[in-house]
């Protein structure tokens, strides 16, 4: 039910710089960010998936597997001769639909797999240190969210569950690499799990990501050491 975004870390060195990156993970990712000035940057993301899935009550139907989330962050950056680091704050805004048992719609359909979908709202704080090369670059972002599913509907039922709000802890080892003077290429391999117990929710423990970015903007040349 709950699929987390691949993390964005501009990783900016200065004012004007721009980045668009398209990412393939669990679905796929749409990442924006700008440089507005040399230690304050905004980014917008936005994650897409659908996909076949069997339907539980009949496994010879399918169902379409989705998944729409939104999300803006501000944030502030600082790049030395030898690392980058920021800090990020946003919120976004989630639908997700695939299979799972609640506890409840129980007193409607039973102990059973349904296909359900959630709503959700997440708030998120993520600070990231990397390293400032030429060509090659690793940074760590262990992020923080803070996520709640407010409702959740199963064949034209629709619940409210009275569940307290799950803070996952999202850390993520980030790399990009240089392809041509304009596109990186990236990879990401990040871990997710509740640190506030068990959530009543399925989540996505671990994820790969790979993608390209487009890095235009600013006085990259000069600021690359």
């Amino acid at each position: 039910m709950y699929i987390p975004n691949s993390r964005n870390t501009p990783l900016f060195r200065g004012q004007g710089e721009f980045q668009g990156t398209a990412v393939f993970t669990t679905g796929i990712d749409l990442q924006g960010a700008y440089a507005l000035t040399d230690h304050l940057g905004i980014m917008g993301s936005y994650s897409i998936l659908s996909e076949n899935a069997n339907d539980p009550q009949n496994t010879s139907e399918t169902f379409k597997r989705k998944l729409n989330y939104f999300e803006g962050g501000l944030g502030y950056f600082n790049a030395t001769r030898s690392r980058r680091i920021e800090f990020y704050a946003g919120y976004g805004q989630g639908e997700s639909t695939t299979t799972g048992q609640y506890y409840f719609f129980f007193q409607d359909f039973g102990q059973q797999e349904l296909i359900v979908t959630g709503k959700y709202k997440r708030y998120f704080i993520q600070p990231a240190i990397g390293t400032n090369n030429k060509g090659f670059n690793i940074a760590i972002a262990p992020r923080i969210s803070f996520v709640d599913f407010y409702e959740f509907t199963a064949y034209n039922i629709t619940e409210q569950p009275n569940e307290d709000m799950v803070i996952f802890l999202e850390p993520a080892l980030v790399t990009k690499f240089p392809l041509t003077s304009t596109l990186n290429g990236t990879f990401q391999l990040g871990l997710n799990f509740p640190i506030t117990g068990e959530a009543f929710f399925e989540h996505t423990p671990i994820q790969a990501a790979i993608g390209i970015q487009l890095h235009v903007g600013g006085n990259l040349r000069t600021r690359v050491y």
